[in-house]
């Protein structure tokens, strides 16, 4: 991979992880999101957009390169916060409505907050 691309990749997944976990925060923006995008699953889309930022690039050199071990330690906890809450609902989560009245949607926005206070302190 060329210099250029590889920045470039490295700036859009910086980008996303922190869009990621702003959105997995907000009830207000994913109910947002269902309203604007109603063919969108949205409570498994969070999960799925979590994985797709974090879960499946962390360990690759230019993702490990891009954020600091602060940034990859408060990730690798809210992921074990994710997981948690991930083995605790069924696999197909509830329509997203439900889903923001749940203990579960409650624990993993908390997780997802505190996670941005961290990063907000580095």
């Amino acid at each position: 991979m060329d210099r250029e691309l590889r920045e470039q990749l490295k700036k859009n997944f910086r980008k996303e992880v922190f869009d990621v976990l702003e959105l997995i925060s907000s009830k207000e923006e994913q109910l947002d999101y269902q309203e604007k995008a109603p063919i969108a699953y949205v409570s498994a889309e969070l999960f799925n957009q979590w994985e797709d930022c974090y879960q499946i690039p962390k360990d690759q050199d230019w993702y490990q390169e891009e954020f600091t071990k602060e940034e990859l330690a408060i990730f690798q906890e809210f992921d074990k916060s994710l997981e948690v809450v991930a083995d605790a609902i069924p696999q197909n989560p509830p329509d997203i409505r439900d889903f923001v009245k749940t203990s579960e949607w409650e624990q993993l926005s908390n997780a997802a907050t505190c996670a941005i206070n961290k990063l907000r302190k580095i």
